[in-house]
């Protein structure tokens, strides 16, 4: 076994803490609204909790989606080739705590199941197994701060 370290072994985070900037921070131009092909990145999970209602609480799944931007955009408004917006799906669960696949529960899972031609009788499915497969995405803004800001309003299949 060696004793070299890797350079993420080596990297210490609190080293950013002193990091010193002349140059200010701008803001990229947003990815214009339409559809765009995507590529589900690696699903994660997490625990909310309602912020006016505390007492709401659940697991939404996160997906980044890899929005392959066209080179016109890229162009135009020098835009990277990859912009990585990230959805969430709130899970609908049971009084046990169970992911419920009743009739008209879990819609957005639903959705990208039917996006990935992963929602017939037989088919198994779980989030894992989204990663790395194409979708189509529809990207709209909405006002945040007077500012308009990317969501994925929905996901279909690619092509």
């Amino acid at each position: 076994m060696s004793d070299a370290q890797t350079p993420q072994q080596l990297f210490d985070p609190t080293a950013y803490l002193d990091l010193t900037l002349t140059d200010p921070t701008e803001k990229r131009p947003p990815l214009p609204p339409g559809d765009y092909t995507a590529i589900v990145g690696e699903v994660t999970a997490r625990k909310w909790q309602g912020k006016q209602d505390p007492t709401k609480q659940g697991i939404a799944w996160d997906i980044p989606l890899k929005i392959q931007v066209p080179s016109g955009f890229q162009d135009a408004l020098k835009l990277p080739p990859e912009i990585t917006l990230t959805d969430s799906c709130m899970l609908d669960l049971t009084p046990q705590g169970l992911f419920d696949n009743g009739v008209g529960k879990n819609r957005r899972v639903r959705t990208y199941r039917e996006a990935l031609d992963m929602n017939k009788p037989g088919d198994t499915f779980g989030p894992r197994q989204m990663q790395g497969r194409l979708v189509t995405v529809k990207v709209e803004h909405e006002l945040y701060n007077g500012e308009p800001v990317e969501r994925v309003r929905g996901v279909a299949r690619a092509g």
